[in-house]
Parts: structure tokens; C-alpha cells; sequence
């Protein structure tokens, strides 16, 4: 199980979203915008803010994960890339307890149905 937190700039948020919405492993997609600050590559001034939002998604098989950086990566990268596009975090997840049913650890990150 992991959580994968990915910090991605405002302007490309449902890009990465509508694609991660194919995947079959995520179950949901938490959204957290955000005001991040960052410095300017080759220049000494101050942190400048960046527009920028924070996806949080969990996922209960090592499968899932790669499948699910790749397509952020490749999603939230602007044309060849540039500095300020953000970032891809990957934690173990310890322990998942869904509270509509109590299933725990990786039945709590299977998507139910309503």
C-alpha cells in the first residue's frame, strides 16, 4: 500500500486527473490546492509563488505505482519540461482503515460501490 503526493501546477491539475481516472487500481483522487513557493532556477531572489495544487492518491498494489507516477509525470510535464513543474512523492502506507465498513489495509483502498 502507498500514497503517492504529487505537487503539480494549478494549469495541468485535470489533465493529470482525467488520466489517472483511467487507471483501475485508484479508487479516488484528493485535491488540495495549495500556495507553494519555490525559487527561480539561476536566480538568487526571494521564494516566488507558484500556482500549484496537491494530488494525494492511495494505492494498494506495488503494480499500481509505477503505472500511476509515469502517467502523472508524463501528464503534468510541460512540453519538454521546465523547472517549477513539480513533483512526484512515493510513501509506504502502514495501515488503511475505510470508515464506511471497517475494511482495512488494501480492501480499504478498493473502490466500493454505491
Amino acid at each position: 500500500m502507498y500514497e503517492i503526493k504529487a505537487y503539480v501546477r494549478e494549469v495541468m491539475a485535470e489533465h493529470v486527473i482525467d488520466a489517472l481516472a483511467r487507471v483501475k487500481g485508484v479508487a479516488s483522487i484528493a485535491v488540495v490546492s495549495l500556495n507553494e513557493f519555490g525559487h527561480l532556477v539561476g536566480n538568487e531572489s526571494p521564494l516566488e509563488k507558484v500556482q500549484m495544487v496537491k494530488l494525494e492518491v492511495d494505492v494498494a498494489t506495488d503494480a499500481v505505482v509505477d503505472e500511476v507516477v509515469d502517467i502523472i509525470v508524463r501528464t503534468s510535464r510541460t512540453r519538454d519540461g521546465h523547472p517549477g513543474d513539480g513533483k512526484v512523492l512515493v510513501s509506504p502506507l502502514v495501515r488503511a482503515v475505510r470508515i464506511e465498513d471497517g475494511a482495512t489495509d488494501q480492501s480499504a483502498l478498493q473502490p466500493t460501490s454505491i
